[in-house]
């Protein structure tokens, strides 16, 4: 697989739109949660949500001494496609503002009475949505930070009361999964793949063949081929073909760049991750350039990928730039992943580099729903609002 000289796709009848919007509140990181495709128009998107002053540093950080403490994860729904979003309709499915003595019971309820009640959930059926959840609630033994799942058999309206803890590998400190969605194998099985945290890192495949009731282990996809960096931000596909791919950023490492690898038996064994990405032909060059007197240049190139494949085979990449010029971006695949188009930018007008996250879907034959998080410049202090945006485009 090469990125070859192929011209960006055109990318038509472009509009945003504002999901979730308040100046008193962060909202944010929706890859964490996923979106969900009922059909005839209906979407959910779970995303991370907290009250936010706007003032300090620590207003706008991440993480648990950030907005990510104070945040519940949150279910929206719209019914006509992403245009409109109703907030009767949000569902609180997770509170990280919860004392962590109440989140620590809520997470070892399996552990603690192995014969404790949980419901059969069809994670096949069209109406089922999972969030694989995270909660800095260690204690004594337990990882600083733990990861679960719950699942939904309703289209996210009600959700478990019992999670399934989700236990790193074996050596490893913590383990964590985005809400990319998850493979569906023929054998009624399905496939996640998941990152590691210490002392190696990388991208672990887990699966579970009870519908969620357990999940494990059960390959390394991929680590960084330098040795110095890591892969995260992974997504798996299912070709028509049975061949697996997973896609990945290499972040903090000599290679900076989203990058793919594929397995052919059912994800066992995975080849070298390698880059769907170059430099040379970039549509950010002449943006960054125009704009250089004014805005600072540090930022990444490449942030949370977000792989799909459309009805009609080709596979599309989005995912957050926070470098100037800021925003998000696609790369498109005619070819199963072979060979891949240059970057196209769907919009380059954020404020900060506190964006990206990006989920999508396709709600008409090549007309792509994506959802993302941004800044916008409305007067709030720390750069501005953190909000949940939205864009519909049709691929040509």
């Amino acid at each position: 697989m090469t990125s070859q000289n192929i011209p960006a796709p055109a990318l038509a009848e472009v509009e945003h739109t504002l999901v979730d919007y308040a100046r008193d509140r962060y909202a944010g990181h929706p890859r964490q949660g996923g979106i969900f495709n009922f059909g005839g128009g209906e979407i959910a998107i779970i995303y991370n949500r907290a009250p936010c002053a706007y003032r300090y540093r620590s207003d706008v950080q991440h993480g648990p001494a950030g907005y990510h403490g104070r945040a519940q994860f949150i279910l929206a729904r719209s019914i006509d496609s992403g245009a409109t979003w109703d907030r009767s309709n949000d569902v609180v499915i997770f509170d990280e503002s919860a004392p962590v003595e109440a989140r620590r019971a809520f997470l070892q309820q399996v552990e603690t009475d192995p014969a404790v009640a949980r419901q059969w959930i069809d994670l096949t059926a069209p109406d089922t949505a999972i969030l694989f959840g995270r909660t800095h609630a260690g204690e004594g033994q337990l990882p600083a930070l733990l990861c679960f799942a719950v699942r939904s058999p309703d289209r996210g309206r009600t959700w478990e009361s019992v999670p399934t803890p989700v236990q790193p590998p074996l050596g490893h400190d913590m383990v964590h999964k985005d809400g990319h969605p998850l493979v569906q194998m023929q054998d009624g099985t399905q496939l996640a793949a998941m990152t590691a945290g210490l002392p190696t890192g990388g991208v672990v495949l887990y699966g579970t063949d009870d519908n969620g009731l357990s999940w494990e282990p059960l390959a390394r996809i991929c680590d960084d081929p330098t040795g110095d960096g890591r892969p995260t931000y992974a997504g798996l596909l299912l070709l028509p073909s049975g061949r697996l791919q997973c896609y990945t950023l290499n972040i903090d490492g000599l290679r900076d760049a989203i990058q793919i690898n594929y397995s052919d038996d059912g994800g066992y064994s995975w080849s070298q991750p390698k880059p769907i990405v170059r430099w040379g032909r970039s549509p950010w060059a002449m943006r960054s350039r125009e704009r250089r007197s004014t805005l600072s240049g540090i930022g990444k190139h490449y942030r949370s990928p977000w792989p799909m494949q459309l009805a009609d085979g080709r596979i599309v990449v989005s995912f957050g730039r926070r470098k100037v010029p800021r925003g998000i971006g696609i790369i498109v695949s005619e070819d199963e992943g072979e060979t891949w188009s240059d970057e196209q930018i769907l919009r380059d007008d954020c404020p900060t580099t506190d964006l990206g996250y990006p989920v999508a879907t396709e709600v008409e034959p090549g007309r792509i729903f994506t959802a993302y998080y941004f800044t916008m410049d409305d007067g709030n202090g720390m750069g501005g609002t953190r909000y949940i945006a939205g864009s519909t485009f049709l691929l040509k």
